[in-house]
């Protein structure tokens, strides 16, 4: 029996919340719908939620007029597999996304942009992270699904970096988020609109942007989130003034929390307790905001409850099929005599099977029934929430027979919302395997095939005995991220003593060998991974440079040349381009940077290195052109912008080349070229005014830079 077949007519409700209502029965209005997924984000950082920490006015405003729920779980405290039952209304059990990059999000699977574009919805949708990209499916019944990402293949000075998405998963802020989507949101005409905007910020690493980095410098996790709210603020303002707020339904959720050190896991998707599995959940309803009353629910909800509550707010039939119930009926005053009530059931279910997929080890099923908590898995836990919120009392010996009558429910819960077919891992393309082998999401090959048994499983090691490695991982990974490998060095070689044949921690170790000078040792040490074809580009592509800036080039440029080719990696190639310019072959450059766009043709890096060969040759209107589809295919790359800002400067048209210096300058505030470049547009321009506020920015912040010196000299010349 599928607890989630029901429907409730949920308009009065919510007209119950806001005004009272006359008894004439009217057609309902065409609500829109904006759906709000913070990535990583705990209930208990947000103001509304008791954290006096912290400065969140924009989901403290949605509380105060709608409804907040204080008890929401998570399926699945990992971003796809949780994402794919917001979408769709089903537990992972049926929707059959179980881990990151593991799984696609099938076509049988009817998501809600899919239900309200047949409802004649426009649909949109912006994410800020590579797990909830088209590729994996989650672009389903959206008009436009924008996961335009931008790792950072070099930092905008020109300083080769070590690429994000090879220690983290490539993102981008909520701000640039919002500016792929708000274009789109004035389009709209009459119809009703669906978006959905996925703020990745909170996630991992920490490093919210200016002011927030200085105003909370002692939790950044505090700050990622307030960022956020910031930009979900800025978001609703636009709604605002499109005089389409008070028409807006807006649902605002997470995907999970994050650890913070509760139970010793410091990240997620590792363990399967409340830290990570409970989430904040806001409902603001339509209408005028006036005589509003902020409701509390209480109540343990389900983000599996989203869809079918979405729709039957929209007064739409809610699919039997969902898992999900609308929660309509825990805030509504008045009901239909034609829509019985019916009972609100609070079980929930939840899974963490990341540690058998990704690492080999045993997995977790989650069983929420009324104030109790039931976890399987190799070491079997049960908890009373009521009195244990914090889950540190395992009551599994001491209530034996609830623990095995919980575990029976769950048993049937599972065979009951299971998906006809059984669920298989994908088989992935080689650059993918890598990939998720480099972020620790893969453990095996990533040939697929690899089927998910829908039962209770309590083999494999429990996956609390790991979690200290898996710190460790963390660990070492923000420190290298930060440039401090001698501090990391300290935690690979605790996880290399401890015997672990991990691709990932060999991967870390032989980087901060590298990152320490000790080139021999890393070179040993990646050439025995290459082996395995587990080792990332980065470590390799930095090798080759210590290689050839150590004299031997001969070898270097032929060992990236065959690694290049090997992978097919564009990064490879882009790099081997610069290394045949600084020896003098300028032809084989261009053959170098020509064949990073064959392997990857939106590879921008690579794009902007041959519009600037144009350039230097008198192909203006080749140029032109590479610069163009550059800007389009890599919007936020500082350098792209900066670089075809020379170029219209170069070519006399100083106002479009302020534009985007302006705009390299925005996208990367400490980019000193782009600020001396702003000066010397202004000056060109005769713009006195302009060039001096443009000098006063880059004095403010770099006043004993070479860039700032020469834009004095510039204007002290006239």
């Amino acid at each position: 029996m599928q607890h989630g077949s029901i429907r409730f007519f949920a308009l009065t409700a919510l007209l119950g919340l806001l005004v009272s209502t006359t008894g004439c029965k009217q057609e309902p209005e065409r609500w829109n719908v904006l759906l709000v997924t913070f990535d990583t984000t705990r209930a208990d950082r947000i103001g509304c939620y008791g954290n006096d920490r912290i400065n969140t006015p924009t989901l403290d405003g949605l509380a105060a007029e709608g409804v907040r729920f204080a008890n929401a779980v998570s399926v699945a405290p990992i971003t796809a597999p949780s994402h794919s039952s917001i979408l769709t209304g089903l537990y992972p059990t049926a929707h059959g996304f179980r881990d990151n990059g593991l799984f696609v999000l099938e076509g049988r699977n009817r998501t809600l942009a899919e239900i309200l574009k047949d409802e004649g919805y426009a649909t949109a949708a912006a994410v800020g992270a590579f797990p909830v990209v088209s590729r994996f499916g989650f672009d389903q019944g959206f008009d436009l699904f924008d996961d335009h990402l931008t790792g950072m293949f070099e930092d905008y000075q020109g300083e080769r970096a070590v690429p994000k998405e090879e220690l983290f998963f490539d993102e981008r802020r909520a701000a640039q988020v919002n500016e792929a989507v708000i274009p789109w949101l004035q389009q709209q005409g009459d119809s009703p609109f669906f978006l959905w905007v996925h703020y990745f910020d909170p996630h991992q690493p920490f490093e919210p942007p200016p002011p927030y980095d200085q105003l909370y410098a002692d939790d950044l996790y505090n700050g990622e989130i307030a960022y956020a709210d910031s930009r979900l603020g800025h978001l609703i303002e636009q709604l605002r003034q499109m005089g389409e707020l008070e028409r807006t339904l807006i649902v605002m959720t997470a995907d999970h929390g994050e650890g913070l050190g509760e139970h010793n896991e410091i990240t997620h998707a590792v363990l399967a307790y409340d830290s990570t599995l409970h989430v904040p959940l806001i409902v603001r309803p339509p209408g005028d905001a006036t005589g509003r009353v902020s409701r509390v629910i209480d109540e343990r909800v389900g983000t599996v409850d989203i869809v079918p509550t979405v729709l039957d707010v929209l007064g739409l039939d809610v699919p039997a099929e969902l898992h999900g119930q609308s929660l309509a009926s825990l805030w509504r005053d008045v009901v239909e005599e034609d829509k019985p009530e019916v009972a609100y059931e609070p079980r929930y279910y939840a899974e963490n099977l990341s540690p058998r997929l990704t690492h080999g080890w045993g997995e977790l099923r989650v069983l929420y029934e009324g104030d109790m908590k039931y976890i399987h898995g190799p070491r079997p836990e049960l908890y009373d929430l009521s009195v244990d919120p914090h889950e540190l009392e395992n009551l599994v010996a001491d209530r034996s027979e609830q623990a095995r009558e919980m575990r029976g429910n769950l048993a049937t819960f599972i065979r009951e919302h299971a998906a006809s077919e059984p669920t298989q891992t994908q088989a992935l393309d080689p650059e993918l395997v890598q990939r998720l082998q480099s972020l620790g999401y893969l453990h095996g090959s990533g040939e697929g095939g690899l089927e998910v048994r829908e039962e209770l499983q309590d083999d494999g090691v429990p996956p609390h005995e790991r979690v200290s490695d898996i710190n460790r991982m963390s660990a070492a990974k923000h420190l290298l991220f930060q440039g401090r490998p001698a501090e990391a060095l300290n935690y690979t070689e605790a996880l290399i003593e401890g015997g672990s044949e991990s691709p990932l921690y060999r991967e870390l170790h032989a980087a901060a060998l590298a990152g320490t000078g000790r080139i021999d040792e890393a070179w040993e040490m990646v050439t025995d991974t290459r082996s395995g074809n587990v080792g990332s580009e980065s470590l390799v592509l930095t090798l080759a440079v210590e290689r050839f800036q150590q004299g031997d080039r001969e070898a270097a440029i032929a060992f990236l040349r065959e690694f290049s080719d090997r992978r097919e990696s564009a990064r490879a190639s882009w790099l081997l381009a610069d290394l045949f310019k600084v020896v003098g072959q300028d032809g084989e450059a261009l053959k170098a940077l020509e064949r990073a766009l064959d392997f990857d043709p939106e590879f921008v890096p690579a794009r902007v290195d041959k519009a600037v060969h144009w350039a230097r040759l008198g192909e203006f209107e080749k140029a032109d052109a590479a610069f163009v589809r550059a800007l389009r295919d890599g919007p936020y790359y500082a350098k792209g912008s900066y670089n075809y800002g020379a170029f219209l400067f170069e070519s006399g048209r100083l106002m479009e080349a302020e534009e985007y210096f302006e705009r390299a300058r925005e996208l990367a505030p400490r980019y000193l070229k782009a600020h001396f470049a702003l000066v010397a547009v202004h000056h060109a321009r005769h713009d006195r005014v302009g060039a001096e506020a443009a000098l006063a920015a880059l004095q403010r912040i770099a006043p004993d830079s070479s860039e700032a010196t020469a834009a004095a000299q510039l204007l002290a010349g006239d």
